[in-house]
């Protein structure tokens, strides 16, 4: 009888109005954000990974390399590294290739230098097998001669 009388009481504790905002608050459920519109840094920064991924779909490894900088390196899910000759001809290879952003891109920027970070889904042919790799890319940017080059990417792959 004393537990039913101590959870009615809970019950009625409950109901009133200073007791629920303070339930809620308690334990907040997590709400989306409001979609927020891009700011100048990304859009542009959309617009040069929109860029990179039409360079890669079209297999203009031309105007991919002019995304690059000279000494650009490529820190790959494998735990190798390759460099803009290497990879260059390694996306090269890839055929029929589709890349699906999946995230709004994240953007820092600090004058003539930023840093992306983004996820996209790559799916193709590559040496006569079907690939799809969802891969979350940090990419570090710099001004040169007033073009954003890519100079650094690190990847990882997303687990489906």
């Amino acid at each position: 009888m004393r537990k039913i009388l101590i959870a009615l009481g809970a019950l009625c504790l409950l109901t009133l109005p200073g007791t629920q905002q303070l339930a809620a608050t308690a334990h907040p459920i997590p709400v989306a954000p409001a979609h927020q519109p891009l700011t100048a840094d990304e859009q542009l920064f959309t617009g040069l990974i929109g860029q990179v991924s039409a360079a890669i779909e079209k297999n203009d490894m031309k105007a991919l390399g002019q995304l690059m900088t000279p000494e650009y390196i490529h820190y790959n899910p494998g735990n190798s590294s390759g460099g803009r000759t290497e990879e260059l001809a390694y996306v090269g290879q890839w055929v029929g290739t589709k890349v699906k952003p999946l995230t709004p891109l994240k953007v820092t920027r600090r004058g003539d230098m930023a840093v992306t970070v983004g996820t996209s889904t790559f799916s193709g042919e590559f040496e006569g097998k079907p690939f799809s790799n969802t891969v979350q890319m940090m990419i570090a940017w710099v001004l040169r001669d007033g073009r954003w080059q890519m100079t650094v990417i690190q990847s990882k792959l997303v687990p489906a």
